[in-house]
């Protein structure tokens, strides 16, 4: 037999329920408004809540009593995180819950009121490749389109770059047309500057001046005294471009050093890596990795005291160590793959990589925790090539050079392959195609992920 309270959880349920269909509206009657009004001299009640067991985002129903019905008086903490209440009545209170609510406990504050759940929540982390923009049709039709994130529509995402002034602007180059800008704020995307604005002819890479100030895009080219690398600056809205150096052809990528600020280029031409010394307004060639026409992105850790030399094609990653001394770059040793394309989770030369594109690297608390001298991860894009899918996923690179899959690969289709768009479980479901670029806001701990022959940008909200 139902208890009393049981019965009136049902009958505060179905209110609740009904209420979230739509009859949040208020009272007509001002007798009744009153009376459902929060009373600063009664205690507040939480008599319980539902589901259970709860996800980031999951609905949540609290049950109680005194809530009043204003939800901007009320000040509630789902597991320790400020949460926003979305409506309320003076007996349920709808609210979403917030990700790394892991506590469970359920904390609500109305003026000199307060009240604890006695019972927690169990929660559930959710980390999963979800989609975040780009409209594509039942038929695969889509449009390059600015526009709201339900609307908008790309073509080719080659490369992404967090604002480090404002981690909701997410810059991203449009393959060979466009640098355009993803607005986390408004749910919006838009174009920045088109290739004429910015007198280059396919633009490769982003990077920021130390200040934040300067948005420097490089440029490969074959033409005549191409423009090497231009700058947009914040000043300007991003929408003017300057050049800062030119005279150099093919450039694959171009990186800063994070303590210096000068700027390494890759050249494709003749296989060597260059800086451009910001002091000086030269360039100078640190060494060449032999042979000719190699495509090669150079990522600085963070600390500045090493650099990854990333070798696409051959799906192999070098490690360079950097001189602090004499400003300058050693010459590199094979850290992680071993010239042979594939897929092959290891450690050093046993592991064997697709064709890589853009990596980050992100902040890993637990070797914070381990006091360990390397507190960074790399993370990478692995797209394909002439349409051979090796990889369709992305790697975690550790400091002790072991490559593991993170999210792809994670479902087979019914032709086996592995490539695909499915979102879900980063091991269990999720599905890339040819992701080529990457990015990892620290603030919100979000990974942005350019999908590239799925025209769309996918993310991971980490847990």
């Amino acid at each position: 037999m139902m208890n009393r309270t049981g019965k009136r959880m049902n009958v505060v349920k179905a209110f609740c329920l009904l209420a979230l269909l739509g009859c949040f509206i208020g009272c007509k009657d001002d007798e009744k408004r009153k009376e459902q009004a929060f009373d600063n001299s009664l205690p507040i009640e939480i008599v319980g809540f539902e589901p259970r067991e709860v996800t980031p985002r999951t609905q949540l129903l609290i049950y109680g009593k005194n809530f009043g019905n204003d939800p901007s008086l009320i000040n509630l903490k789902l597991g320790g995180v400020e949460t926003r209440v979305v409506n309320c009545n003076n007996e349920c209170i709808y609210c979403m819950v917030p990700r790394n609510a892991d506590k469970g406990t359920i904390e609500i504050s109305i003026g000199d009121q307060a009240a604890i759940a006695p019972d927690r929540f169990t929660y559930i982390a959710n980390t999963q490749v979800t989609t975040l923009c780009g409209y594509v049709d039942e038929t695969g039709r889509y449009e390059v389109e600015d526009g709201p994130f339900s609307d908008c529509g790309l073509n080719s995402p080659t490369w992404l770059s967090i604002d480090p002034k404002n981690p909701n602007h997410i810059y991203m180059i449009e393959d060979k047309s466009s640098i355009r800008l993803i607005d986390m704020e408004v749910q919006e995307l838009t174009t920045v500057a088109t290739v004429g604005q910015l007198n280059i002819q396919d633009p490769r890479s982003l990077c920021w001046s130390l200040t934040g100030d300067t948005l420097f895009v490089s440029n490969y080219s074959n033409g005549d005294s191409p423009i090497v690398v231009t700058m947009l600056l914040r000043s300007e809205g991003f929408k003017k471009a300057h050049s800062l150096f030119s005279g150099y052809k093919w450039v694959i990528s171009a990186t800063i050093h994070p303590q210096t600020g000068d700027i390494y280029f890759a050249q494709e031409s003749d296989a060597t890596i260059k800086r451009y010394n910001m002091a000086t307004k030269e360039v100078e060639t640190m060494f060449s990795v032999g042979g000719n026409w190699i495509w090669m992105y150079v990522y600085f850790h963070p600390s500045g005291d090493f650099a990854y030399l990333m070798r696409p094609r051959e799906g192999t990653i070098f490690k360079c160590q950097f001189n602090k001394t004499t400003n300058w770059l050693e010459l590199p040793s094979i850290y992680v793959g071993n010239w042979n394309q594939g897929y092959n989770e290891g450690v050093g030369t046993n592991v064997r990589m697709g064709v890589m594109w853009q990596g980050t690297f992100v902040k890993n608390e637990k070797y914070i925790e381990q006091h360990k001298d390397d507190i960074y991860d790399f993370y990478v894009a692995d797209g394909e090539l002439y349409d051979n899918h090796p990889g369709d996923l992305i790697w975690k690179v550790t400091p002790n050079a072991e490559a593991i899959r993170y999210a792809g690969r994670g479902s087979v289709a019914m032709d086996n392959s592995h490539f695909g768009y499915v979102d879900g479980d980063l091991l269990q479901e999720a599905r890339f195609n040819g992701p080529h670029s990457i990015a990892f806001d620290e603030v919100n701990k979000i990974f942005y992920i350019g999908d590239q022959h799925n025209h769309r940008i996918r993310q991971i909200i980490v847990e």
